[in-house]
């Protein structure tokens, strides 16, 4: 992911998001030998993984049981009689076998909750780019990530590392290369303002707060969707394999990246100016899944591209604290009195509640619904499936 910082997080019983491991991405610049030389040792690592998956599957027909620690052994010995591997640390081919057992474990898992199998697959190298020190054998000194097998490449360290580094890892994307540093820090900003507040989050506002804020929604993937598609459009009329084929796949490679950096890095400054002003955020715990997958709205492409489900994540990480409610019929009920109108159509915006007569906007009165969710169970008597007449009614007293 082409993102500044990222953040593996773990959840509470109550939704809220709990800071663990942080990974700070930089750009990478190794020079064209150091870029070969990294390209030939990913695609050892990754015929090593498809080696070892093949090695398990053929195992699994034969009813013939493989442990991971027999694989590791076996590394040794293909170590001794391979001199791209000879180049590599220890460690980093140590990860080709641990990434299988975690694919393994991960599908077991799935199965037993009755969730999507998701069999590993065999990988390209090009969707599967990794070098990975999990412990040693690197050096970062002076923006520059030192070792043995490439010598020293520089790094646009455009921020300080924070907390101790536990593993480094090198991507390539886009013929862009990142070195990714994840660290133990569980350290937030704090900041003068201590506040709560709730958020509604959507397409054409990202956020509407439960203090009347709105911060409009940036209109990069529309922009670059039209421009995909005159370049697809291109492609498609042109000889497979060729070479205006394949310097316009390249194109569009290009222009999907741009997309994506600049959504995420809209998506980090409004997560981050909302950190800073309040100390509590409450949102709608959204299945954007199956909001993207409806057939009514016909908005699936929109919701995917709008990412809440990654904007929620950056809020988790830099907030001092997010907590998920339940969004059924926040839009719908009336803030003031309680009443539910189930007649609302998406294209209404202001609505008049045909119970106590209030004139309200439909996302800010969603805000409002989430904050008296929010703070019914931040107090620990509710679950997060509590309601949103459950909330009104707490918040009555």
């Amino acid at each position: 992911m082409n993102i500044a910082t990222e953040i593996s997080l773990t959840f509470s019983n109550n939704s809220i998001y709990n800071n663990k491991m942080l990974t700070f991405q930089y750009r990478l610049f190794p020079n064209n030998k150091q870029q070969s030389l990294l390209w030939t040792h990913a695609n050892k690592l990754n015929n090593l993984y498809n080696y070892f998956l093949d090695q398990r599957i053929t195992a699994h027909k034969n009813k013939v049981k493989i442990a991971h620690k027999e694989q590791q052994a076996e590394l040794v010995v293909l170590k001794k009689n391979d001199k791209v591997l000879q180049e590599m640390h220890s460690q980093v081919i140590q990860q080709v076998t641990l990434r299988l057992k975690k694919s393994y474990t991960a599908f077991f898992d799935r199965v037993k909750k009755g969730g999507p199998p998701g069999f590993p697959k065999f990988r390209a190298c090009r969707d599967f780019f990794g070098i990975c020190y999990p412990q040693s054998g690197y050096t970062i000194e002076n923006s520059m990530f030192i070792t043995k097998a490439y010598g020293n490449i520089s790094f646009k360290q455009h921020r300080n590392i924070q907390g101790n580094v536990k593993q480094i890892s090198i991507s390539c994307k886009n013929n862009k290369y990142y070195l990714n540093v994840t660290t133990d820090t569980s350290n937030k900003q704090v900041f003068a303002k201590i506040a709560e507040v709730g958020i509604d989050i959507g397409l054409k506002n990202l956020v509407v707060t439960s203090d009347g804020k709105k911060i409009i929604n940036c209109t990069h993937a529309k922009y670059f969707d039209k421009q995909i598609t005159k370049v697809q459009s291109r492609a498609d009329k042109l000889t497979k394999g060729s070479n205006k084929q394949k310097f316009l796949s390249k194109v569009k490679r290009r222009l999907c990246g741009a997309k994506v950096r600049k959504i995420n890095d809209f998506q980090h400054k409004v997560s981050r100016n909302l950190a800073r002003q309040y100390d509590t955020v409450y949102a709608e715990d959204l299945s954007v899944k199956n909001m993207s997958e409806s057939r009514i709205t016909n908005l699936n492409k929109a919701i995917r591209n709008a990412k809440f489900g990654q904007f929620l994540n950056f809020l988790g990480y830099k907030a001092n604290k997010l907590v998920l409610v339940n969004p059924v019929h926040t839009s719908m009920t009336c803030n003031n009195c309680s009443n539910i109108n189930h007649n609302l159509k998406l294209s209404d915006r202001i609505i008049t509640c045909s119970k106590c007569g209030a004139v309200y906007d439909r996302d800010e009165n969603a805000a409002k619904n989430v904050f008296c969710l929010g703070q019914a169970v931040s107090t620990g008597k509710y679950g997060q499936s509590l309601t949103i007449d459950e909330a009104l009614a707490f918040r009555r007293g």
